[in-house]
């Protein structure tokens, strides 16, 4: 779990300074362009997540969660780094954005595979009946690394004056996290294989790695797999736009209300800590009600509630904005805790990592990456600050179908 923190510190850190970054690496004359095109980038993560989720996924199933759990923490570490030495445009012109959108791309291939993998790793060594606090763990650990990443941007925002912040300021986030991920590579290397995986044996690793076919084996097994693997691709159209949105509204408030930039990371670090106690209890709360009525309830408030919800946040108060996220948080805690645990569930362990990973992903990269861009896209074409509310309402409604579809498998041995 302390991996995964690290690494979606390193990946949240660009969230949070994305107004920063594009003054520096996308200037133009409109402040609200440049932010666009700064939250276009961050989409642009998003993009490779789906192949690193399948190239990397392919890797935990054949060669075991802990190497690829390992070699994902190299290579966020190591892009971390190197963006926190970046020149920026006013030094090397059009080679700046260049570079960062690169190691932008890079970083999304091994997050691609991050949560997914150590969500994998950890419900295998849960037993029946714990698989959702252990979901609910899994999952705070990367609102955690959200919010370091965002406490960290808020101390630099409101301790160093705006020119010290672009002069170097920023660049200290990223390098703190590149060495940080140096120690999360050092335990990561400690970890033994997850039992469930062990237990697969040599002879069936040998024979997925010889016939390079994903489920293995008959139609009877590929059938179901496929039809989950669908359904989590669905059930993730909602609840990633709304995770998304939620760690994203620093850059939403500063562009769209013109709330101060330390104003809207504050009120952002306040309600992401609500939210990190409350998704380990609600995931533990799944163990003994079930993930599939918890994650529909949530949903259907959503559904219900978004548009006064969001109307709070785009007030351009603090009081509204701070009320509004925690709401916002409250909501999406309850269906974010039994996530994991719902989604690993639903696939065998010979095919886990794979399938559990290309489906989230996929799902991640064409909707949660894109939230940030489309909300603020929306908000300003629009000239409505709550307009996003339309479109995150569409997104619940669509999970809550998929969700519907879904065999609750909370009481029953992984398989």
């Amino acid at each position: 779990m302390l991996g995964t923190v690290l690494e979606w510190y390193d990946f949240a850190i660009y969230g949070a300074m994305a107004a920063v970054i594009g003054r520096l690496f996308f200037p133009t004359d409109d402040p609200t362009v440049s932010l666009l095109v700064a939250l276009a980038s961050y989409a642009v993560g998003f993009v490779c997540r789906p192949l690193g989720a399948i190239f990397l996924g392919r890797l935990g199933d054949r060669a075991g969660r802990r190497s690829m759990l390992a070699l994902t923490m190299v290579i966020v570490g190591v892009s971390s780094l190197l963006i926190g030495l970046l020149p920026t445009y006013a030094s090397v012109g059009l080679l700046a954005p260049a570079l960062l959108v690169a190691l932008r791309m890079i970083q999304g291939l091994a997050v691609g595979a991050e949560w997914t993998g150590g969500a994998t790793y950890l419900l295998e060594h849960a037993r029946t009946g714990r698989r959702g606090l252990f979901s609910g763990i899994v999952q705070a650990s990367t609102v955690t690394g959200f919010l370091l990443g965002t406490g960290i941007a808020t101390v630099i925002v409101r301790v160093i004056p705006e020119q010290t912040v672009d002069a170097w300021g920023w660049r200290v986030p990223f390098l703190v996290g590149g060495v940080v991920a140096a120690i999360g590579l050092f335990v990561r290397l400690k970890l033994d294989e997850s039992p469930a995986y062990r237990e697969l044996g040599e002879d069936v690793r040998s024979h997925q790695q010889s016939t390079n076919d994903v489920p293995a084996s008959d139609d009877e097994r590929r059938a179901p797999t496929r039809r989950n693997w669908l359904l989590v691709l669905g059930i993730v159209f909602g609840v990633t736009l709304y995770g998304y949105t939620a760690t994203s509204f620093p850059a939403f408030l500063a562009g769209i209300d013109a709330l101060p930039l330390a104003d809207a990371l504050t009120t952002n670090v306040v309600a992401l800590l609500i939210e990190v106690p409350l998704i380990i209890a609600a995931g533990a709360l799944s163990d003994r009600v079930g993930r599939k009525k918890l994650m529909m309830g949530a949903m259907a408030l959503f559904a219900l509630g978004t548009y006064p919800v969001f109307a709070l946040v785009a007030s351009g108060t603090f009081a509204g904005a701070l009320l509004g996220q925690v709401v916002f948080v409250v909501l999406f805690a309850t269906v974010s805790g039994p996530m994991a645990a719902m989604f690993i569930e639903l696939f065998p362990t010979r095919v886990r990592s794979t399938a559990f990973s290309s489906s989230y992903n996929i799902g991640v990269a064409v909707f949660g990456g894109t939230a940030p861009f489309v909300n603020t896209f929306l908000a300003t074409s629009t000239g409505v600050d709550v307009a996003p509310a339309f479109y995150l309402t569409f997104g619940a409604l669509i999970s809550l179908a998929f969700l519907s579809r879904v065999r609750d498998r909370h009481d029953q041995e992984l398989r």
